[in-house]
Parts: structure tokens; sequence; C-alpha cells
């Protein structure tokens, strides 16, 4: 009986196993097939490496054409980190939505420097400081950081982030693993890597920090009063003036000190120009109907009152330009100014009738607090 049982066995291992023609090509289709697969995968990897689009292992080739999307397919997030750790500059330019229309080759030549231009719209200050961490990282000799702070992030906690907007976490870490994501990306590939492509003079071109992210021509016929006021509705209601808590006001000071004035400090070789951007008199509108204009001016001072403790921070403000702020033929919305404008903050940067000193401060507030309390805001609408 178990001499039938081993027969058996050694029957079914035979059948199973035996080095049959089939098997044998089965075997070989199997591994050419791996083969194949793998030599795909390792030369879409080596291309996407080699023209490098989203500038993650290197600067941009000299001999190879960069094509530059238009607003408002820019990829900042995509392109940023990579710009700012592989670029050469010693200049910076970032902020939010309210820089994008800088002109770099502007902050050029006003501060005889080399800029990047590297805005993250929509961003908290969270965000914005952790990428010039990473620039300060890359180990450049940074000697300007020119960097807008919203007045409507002041009040935020200190590791809030927008996540409305995609962010590509495999490109800003130092896991080269997750880089699959970037370099076996069909997308990237189609889109990004194979539009690198080699200039036929070989005189190559990357980024044009005056156009990256600029969106002024996409709004151009779209400037002035009839479209700003379409920005936003005001809503009556019966309520108190709103002050600035004690909750808020630890807020807005863990927020700077993390995101702002830790990284100066840090770097007291680097200047920081700072400044607060001149939102328009619809902005102070909301806040005048929301009864909320003290609670900003509060907020306002108690984040001067800490900036201006750090040496190498130069901080500027532009909302006591009431001409500019008033006409609104220089806004798209109620937020957002032309880059006439950008052009106009710059060259203010370089003066100093908007630097806020310990010695003006308290006067700049009290100038805009008188305006913005005794404003016509009903004229505004009628009108």
């Amino acid at each position: 009986m178990s001499t039938c049982r081993k027969k058996n066995t050694d029957n079914l291992n035979n059948s199973t196993y035996s080095d049959t023609p089939e098997n044998r090509q089965y075997k070989r289709f199997t591994f050419g097939t791996l083969l194949a697969m793998a030599v795909a995968f390792i030369l879409t990897a080596s291309l996407t490496i080699y023209r490098d689009p989203f500038f993650h292992y290197h600067a941009p080739l000299p001999a190879y054409h960069y094509p530059q999307k238009e607003y408002p397919a820019n990829n900042e997030r995509y392109l940023n980190d990579g710009i700012s750790r592989n670029f050469s500059y010693d200049g910076i330019i970032t902020g939010t939505s309210m820089t994008e229309n800088i002109k770099a080759s502007e902050a050029d030549r006003l501060f005889d420097a080399r800029f990047i231009k590297v805005p993250y719209a929509g961003a908290k200050y969270k965000e914005i400081n952790d990428n010039l961490i990473r620039a300060f990282q890359a180990d450049r000799e940074i000697k300007y950081i020119i960097r807008a702070l919203d007045y409507n992030d002041l009040v935020v906690y200190k590791d809030a982030y927008d996540e409305t907007f995609r962010y590509p976490y495999y490109l800003y870490n130092d896991n080269p693993f997750d880089d699959v994501r970037y370099v076996l990306n069909k997308s990237v590939l189609l889109n990004e890597t194979m539009s690198v492509v080699k200039a036929p003079d070989g005189m190559g071109s990357a980024v044009n920090f005056d156009t990256y992210a600029n969106w002024n021509s996409y709004y151009s016929a779209k400037f002035g009063a009839r479209y700003v006021l379409a920005t936003y509705r005001l809503r009556k209601e019966d309520r108190p003036p709103r002050s600035l808590t004690q909750e808020e006001r630890q807020m807005l000071l863990d927020n700077l000190r993390q995101n702002v004035t830790l990284l100066a400090d840090e770097h007291p070789e680097t200047d920081f120009y700072l400044y607060f951007p001149p939102y328009s008199i619809c902005y102070w509108d909301i806040l005048h109907n929301q009864e909320e204009t003290d609670w900003h001016l509060e907020a306002e001072q108690l984040a001067i009152e800490e900036l201006l403790k750090h040496p190498n921070i130069r901080l500027y403000s532009f909302c006591d330009n009431f001409e500019l702020v008033c006409n609104l033929d220089h806004y798209k919305d109620y937020l957002h100014y032309s880059e006439q404008v950008n052009t106009w903050i710059l060259e203010n940067l370089k003066g100093e009738e908007y630097l806020l000193t310990e010695d003006n401060y308290l006067e700049y507030l009290e100038k805009i607090r008188d305006f913005y309390h005794s404003y016509d805001y009903d004229a505004l609408h009628s009108s």
C-alpha cells in the first residue's frame, strides 16, 4: 500500500515540475517580460531624471528649453522647491498670490542682486517658511528675502496649511524611494519631461522670473470697481465691535515666531524685507461691516511690535497710501492688485517712506485708524 502511494507521489512531482519544452518557453517569456518592464522603467526614470522638468535633481540643462506654462497652470508647488535648491541666486521673492506679479528683473536692478521668485498661492505662513528653510539648507549665500505678510493669515495656528492645493510632498523630502511618484509618473513623462527639448542653437531657456506665475495679463480686462465690488457681499448684522482675544494674541505670536522671526534670527547675514500688502478699500469695508476694524488694528500692532524686535528685518506697510488703496482701477478683487502696484512696492522697499520703525509705527497706526474708521463706505457702493 505504501509503495503505491510513493509511486503516485513521484508521478505527481514529475508531471508538475518536469522541465518540459512548454515550461521552458513559459519561463523565457516571463523572464523576458519582466526584463522588458525593468528596462522600460529604467529608461523612463532616466529620461525624467536627466531632463528633470521640476528641477528636483539638478539645475536646468543649459542647452535645453524648459517650456513655461501660462497662468493658471504654473505648477508652483511642483517647481519651487527645485528652483530654491538648485538655481543660482542670492535673493528670494516669496509670498502668496500677492507676490506672483513681481518681476524679478526689477528686484535685480534695485538690489544689485540675482533674485528667484517662488510664490505659493493661498499659502499660510508655515508653508512659505518651510520652503525658505529648504533654500537655506541648500547652502546658498542669500543676501535678501523679499516676502509679503498677508493680513488674513496673521491670526492662524502656526502649523496651518491650506490643504485645498495639491501638494507634492514627495518632492519636498529627502526620501529617494517615494521619488517613483515623479520619475515613473505617466503624466509627468508625457506632459512635462517630453516638453523639455534640446535647443537647435544650443542656447536653452528655463524659468523667466518676470512672467513665472504672473497672472496680470490673464485678468487684464477685469480690473476696476465693476469687478472688485462683485467679489464680495456685505451682510448687515448687529454685533458688538470685536477685540483680539488673549488666545488670538498668542496664536499670532506663535505664528510669527515659528514662521517668520526664527529664521531671521538664525540668519543674521540675510536682510529680510517684509511688507503688509495694500489690500483695497473693499477689504476695509468688510472689516467695517463686521465691526472688526479695531480687531485688525490690534493684530497689526502686535505683529509690528514683534517684528521690529529683530535687527535684520525691515518691515513696510503700504496701507496708508490711501490714494492707491481707494483706487479700484488697480484691483481685480478686494485683495489682489496689478503688476504695476508690485513694481511700485519694489521701488519703495528701497526707500524709507513706508518703512515702519520704533519711532513711527504708532503714528502710522493712528493714521490708518482714523482713515478707515471715518471712510464713507456707503458712498463706495452707491457710486
